[in-house]
């Protein structure tokens, strides 16, 4: 379930309250005009506002950044609010606190999703989401041994590593249609999302598109910012040097330009850097441009603006890949898996040069990262390894590389260590 200020970001987990007694020695005035807060204190300041709000039985949930609410059915996670306090000015810090607990108090008393397509169809949106959060979500049921279809979120593919979920839009919350009450409509995937869209287009006036020096902002400010990507018409309007560029760093924002403005390029990378990792509610590292009505990821020619896209994606996706580690180690000791799930890292010489990394040690059957470079480890004790960058690689080795689709970001299950003869032809490639 997505609040309107989008404040839902981490997966669930089990709870595990805690005695808060002499926590809140501190008045909740102080505490939001203090600098910038720890994640403890900052839980504290939002139980006790919640509290103040008349929201009943509030526990934080034990090794997550979220809280159990109410009947303990409700599940309020704190990353994106936590972000974007955090970001926030102090004059503006309880403008932002009171919107989230206006937003977290309403949930236990949300409608239930209409069991009729003719009644829910008013209130439907596409809202596009990254791939990764959804999967993530899995793996938490999956740990938990919950592991429900009814449960999975109705969506589509869009491009890359971003998909269009099917939404019911309230006053106030967002919530994600699931499987169980879609098939309850008797209607096709295709009838859903045309409504769906339809209603975004009621809600968009084309003139809420800023723009200076060839680049365009959104200003809709309505939680659908980043949807509308789905109307091309809108985005072929535009005066752009090239072919239409979007940026999506956040839920909220659509940045566009042209494939051949550099200027404007290297302007929405860094303010988008911004906004993916310090405002909440991040959606996608990527750039997507728009070739004949369908949108398709793309990779600057230029070299400083790949670097710093590839700043930005590398970043985020050493994110995802620790938290999906986590979930799969927890996985694999339920259900008693001998697997290693490799780590993704990231290396930065002196020069400020990055790389990303990914370990594959001989005799380990383990589950690799998609990263820029392997390391091969061929004796762990006799200190033999050497590092091969992944696209050099993969030719040599894809006989043993088995595509884990199922994860996202992408993770590939190696079960034997290449063989003597492929060893030699990596080494000659070797970094």
């Amino acid at each position: 379930m997505d609040g309107r200020n989008r404040c839902f970001r981490t997966p669930p987990t089990l709870l595990h309250a805690r005695d808060r007694a002499g926590r809140f020695e501190m008045s909740l005035l102080d505490q939001v005009f203090s600098s910038k807060p720890s994640r403890p204190r900052f839980v504290e300041i939002v139980v006790r506002a919640l509290e103040k709000a008349g929201l009943e039985h509030v526990e934080e949930i034990a090794g997550e950044f979220a809280l159990k609410a109410g009947d303990g059915k409700s599940t309020i996670f704190l990353s994106n609010i936590y972000a974007n306090y955090c970001s926030a000015s102090r004059k503006m810090r309880p403008a932002v606190l009171a919107e989230f607990v206006g937003g977290a108090v309403s949930i236990p008393s949300l409608p239930s999703i209409p069991s009729d397509f003719a009644s829910a169809k008013p209130g439907l949106m596409p809202a596009i989401r990254d791939a990764a959060y959804f999967n993530i979500v899995r793996l938490m049921q999956r740990k938990d041994g919950k592991d429900d279809p009814g449960t999975e979120v109705v969506t589509k593919p869009l491009v890359g590593g971003l998909v269009v979920a099917l939404a019911y839009d309230t006053e106030r919350n967002i919530t994600s249609i699931n499987r169980e009450s879609f098939e309850k409509w008797g209607v096709s995937l295709d009838e859903a999302f045309a409504a769906a869209k339809d209603n975004l287009w009621e809600k968009t006036d084309p003139g809420q598109v800023a723009g200076q020096g060839g680049v365009y902002w959104s200003q809709w400010g309505d939680s659908y910012d980043s949807s509308r990507m789905l109307l091309t018409e809108i985005i072929y309007r535009l005066s752009v040097d090239g072919d239409p560029v979007a940026f999506v760093p956040s839920r909220n924002e659509l940045w566009l330009t042209g494939s051949n403005n550099s200027s404007g390029l290297a302007g929405i990378l860094r303010d988008g850097m911004e906004s993916h990792f310090n405002r909440g509610h991040p959606l996608s590292p990527d750039l997507y441009v728009l070739l004949d009505g369908a949108w398709k990821v793309w990779v600057p020619e230029d070299p400083s603006l790949r670097d710093a896209w590839m700043k930005i994606k590398r970043r985020r996706d050493a994110i995802d890949y620790a938290q999906q580690q986590e979930l799969l180690n927890a996985i694999h000791k339920r259900e008693n898996g001998d697997i290693y799930v490799a780590s993704y890292m990231i290396f930065e010489r002196k020069d400020g040069l990055a790389r990303s990394a990914c370990v594959w040690t001989k005799g380990v059957d383990s589950s690799l990262p998609r990263a820029e470079n392997i390391s091969f480890i061929v004796d762990p004790e006799g200190g033999d390894h050497f590092v091969v960058p992944w696209e050099a690689a993969a030719p040599i080795v894809e006989n043993l590389l088995e595509e884990e689709a199922e994860f996202v970001p992408v993770r590939y299950r190696v079960r034997e260590f290449p063989n003597a003869e492929q060893i030699d032809k990596l080494r000659r490639l070797a970094l």
